[in-house]
């Protein structure tokens, strides 16, 4: 029997024998619109953030990306749903049937530090367990509901078949209650802004790096991050992280790689991923454990803890303009749904949560994930990870000589299946890389009927601008 273990960060890896697979982009032939093809994105934000957002609308109409921005006061008055996040969702499905629409971008999170959102999030009810522990999410948010408009036979899917106002449910003994799709059917990403000057950040870090990097030596070089995550398991490959990030690299003819691996003894802590950060990296990869706003993984063969990253290290990332696309097989990252004031979550939205521990680490002002794509001075133009628990499976169960971890899904396959899909397949936008990759997963491993699979798609989370031109424009 294949041992499944949680990880809180986890890693890259790769399913062998995955082949190209993109996502349907479906438009029903009902009730499409004589402005079908007009747009190619919509940017769905609050009105208070529209004058912030003006000079990225332009800009993406520049490079030809047609875009228009659809204020979210207009959705709720415009259409009807079960609740905020279903009017928006609503929105999107008329969006593609009217216009044409590809891509999806949210601009916003929680208001500031309080619990309202400019933005509503859906909470996905897929608590899975692995061990007899409740260290886990009850719930935990999954953007990728937004994308998913359609049933396979084209009806509008509301991860609510059973109508019970319970999305994306299972039931205790391991079966969906709820019949869930789950294939995107339009490229979405998330800005979960909550200030002004946020959105003006990073809509000048888009543009910059859309302008400006193009044939620069150093998106070529990709930063590797691993250890061994489950210390004295794993035989024939031990270091899950290490083996996890090595994996990628069958995909990236052509990239330069820093190692940082502790095996090697070239990550010790914090200094060794700070200073190989700062020296800018088309990508950056890490496999290990985190919460929202750490990274840390062992010694090899020990349970001796390095600490990668802190709340305190992010004063000392300045790559400047050097941007990368950061993936990180892990835990709860892009966990976006902290606030110092979550402690009155616990009399709101009690059952998100399983005990005290859990509960606690949601109190910090922001996720590591927002925290480096929102960095003025440098940090990622994007970050992919998860909103909750990940997952892998170590060793080599069926003696094929390929690492597990990058053959048998969950979040290290979501991992390695990016890097697969923009090195293969050759794929440069970032949206429909991720989605890509989710619908790789999805079709290939069963993740419809797996509820370890299916969490794993459901948490993996794109902060970012799915329409980004990974590379820039020439």
């Amino acid at each position: 029997m294949k041992k499944i273990l949680t990880i809180e960060l986890v890693g890259i890896l790769i399913l062998s024998g995955f082949g190209a697979y993109a996502i349907p982009i479906r438009n029903p032939s009902i009730q499409q619109s004589s402005k079908l093809n007009e747009y190619d994105m919509v940017i769905i934000a609050p009105e208070f953030f529209s004058e912030s957002l003006q000079k990225l609308i332009e800009h993406k109409n520049s490079v030809g990306i047609r875009t228009f921005l659809k204020h979210v006061e207009e959705i709720y008055d415009e259409y009807q749903g079960y609740d905020d996040a279903e009017q928006i969702k609503y929105f999107i499905k008329d969006a593609i049937e009217s216009y044409g629409i590809e891509y999806v971008l949210l601009v916003g999170g929680r208001k500031g530090q309080s619990l309202k959102w400019y933005i509503p999030v859906r909470y996905t009810n897929n608590k899975y367990h692995v061990a007899d522990s409740d260290f886990y999410h009850k719930k935990f948010i999954s953007d990728l509901y937004f994308a998913d408009i359609y049933k396979q036979n084209d009806e509008f899917e509301d991860w609510d078949s059973d109508s019970d106002g319970i999305f994306a449910e299972w039931t205790d003994d391991g079966r969906p209650d709820d019949s869930l799709d789950l294939i995107p059917d339009v490229y979405l990403g998330r800005l979960p802004c909550r200030y002004k000057n946020e959105v003006s950040i990073i809509v000048d870090k888009i543009i910059r790096y859309e302008n400006t990097v193009y044939g620069q030596e150093w998106l070529n070089d990709i930063l590797l991050v691993g250890g061994d995550s489950f210390p004295g398991i794993g035989e024939p490959f031990p270091y899950e992280g290490e083996v996890s990030c090595e994996w990628i690299l069958n995909y990236l003819e052509g990239f330069n790689p820093t190692r940082l691996y502790c095996s090697y003894g070239t990550l010790t802590g914090s200094n060794d991923f700070i200073s190989a950060f700062n020296k800018g990296n088309g990508f950056v990869l890490y496999h290990g454990h985190g919460k929202q706003n750490s990274l840390h993984t062992y010694h090899p063969d020990s349970r001796d803890v390095i600490n990668v990253f802190n709340p305190n290290s992010l004063n000392r990332i300045h790559n400047e303009d050097r941007l990368p696309v950061m993936v990180v097989g892990c835990c709860l990252t892009t966990d976006f749904d902290v606030g110092i004031l979550n402690f009155l979550n616990i009399l709101k939205n009690y059952n998100k949560y399983v005990n005290f521990f859990d509960f606690i680490e949601g109190c910090v002002s922001e996720c590591l994930g927002w925290n480096m794509v929102k960095k003025s001075d440098g940090g990622s133009i994007a970050y992919i990870g998860g909103t909750s628990t990940g997952y892998l499976v170590p060793g080599d169960n069926n003696h094929d000589d390929i690492p597990d971890v990058a053959q048998m899904g969950y979040t290290t396959g979501l991992c390695d299946e990016f890097f697969r899909v923009y090195g293969i397949d050759g794929k440069r936008i970032l949206g429909e890389i991720y989605c890509d990759t989710l619908a790789s997963i999805i079709k290939n491993q069963s993740a419809q009927t797996n509820r370890g699979q299916c969490k794993c798609v459901q948490e993996f989370l794109l902060i970012g601008d799915p329409s980004l031109k990974i590379g820039g424009y020439p």
